[in-house]
């Protein structure tokens, strides 16, 4: 089978902040500076990572005390988007190992986040990396994210692969249960900010805590040596590489 027929039969759906890359620098420096702006205390970084995941809006009203009100909400978000979009790769980066995965793996890729779309694309495009991407979804990009399963669902029928040729990867539930309520296999990762096993109710069917067994997994999904029954590299069920 010729390499674009392979790519074409395998879909991998990438989360993006704390699964391909490591933006958390670039992402506690806009937070922190749309609410120093306002007077309101910065945001300690080993609470960071709780706030991740659910889109900008999210991650904002999070950073901010309870008494803020609604004019200073909106206005934090607006000055978190103005020094982002300035400072998007300023020190985000792609964790050590994945360029060689999405170099070597012979599948369609894609980019599922529930970051705007505008800032995926941004952020995509200051790291030169575009062109490993057949599409990139954001979190406005459909009328629901992730954990809706829909952007999954879009993706499917757009590239006209089976939910068992498709697997999500990604660091947090939010991934897993999304990946779980569309019907395909999901791959937690525990370098990220999340984490992966947080609901029993949507555990993934592997896991890893390394880049490299992770490309060890993933070229023997595409090469069809790992079935339903997890046989090969990562076995199903929190494998640990």
């Amino acid at each position: 089978m010729n390499q674009k027929k392979d790519r074409a039969s395998r879909l991998v759906l990438w989360d993006l902040d704390g699964t391909l890359v490591d933006s958390r620098g670039d992402l506690v420096t806009a937070t922190n500076h749309a609410v120093k702006e306002l007077g309101f205390p910065p945001v300690d970084e080993n609470h960071f990572s709780r706030m991740v995941g659910n889109g900008v809006r999210f991650l904002v009203n999070a950073a901010l005390p309870p008494e803020a009100g609604k004019h200073e909400r909106e206005l934090a978000i607006e000055l978190f988007l103005d020094h982002y979009r300035q400072h998007i790769a300023d020190h985000t980066r792609f964790f050590p190992g994945i360029l060689e995965i999405l170099e070597s793996v012979p599948a369609t890729h894609v980019v599922l986040s529930n970051k705007r779309e505008d800032l995926c694309r941004s952020l995509v495009e200051a790291l030169n990396v575009r062109s490993f991407f057949a599409e990139i979804v954001g979190g406005d990009t459909y009328s629901q994210r992730k954990p809706d399963p829909f952007p999954v669902f879009q993706m499917l029928m757009r590239f006209g692969v089976p939910p068992e040729n498709a697997i999500l990867v990604g660091d947090s539930v939010i991934d897993m249960e999304a990946g779980r309520k569309a019907g395909i296999r999901t791959v937690g990762v525990t370098w990220g900010f999340g984490d992966p096993l947080e609901k029993e109710s949507f555990t993934p069917d592997w896991l890893f805590q390394t880049v490299a067994g992770l490309g060890d997994f993933l070229r023997a999904w595409t090469g069809g040596r790992i079935g339903e029954e997890g046989s090969g590299p990562g076995s199903r069920q929190e494998q640990i590489r």
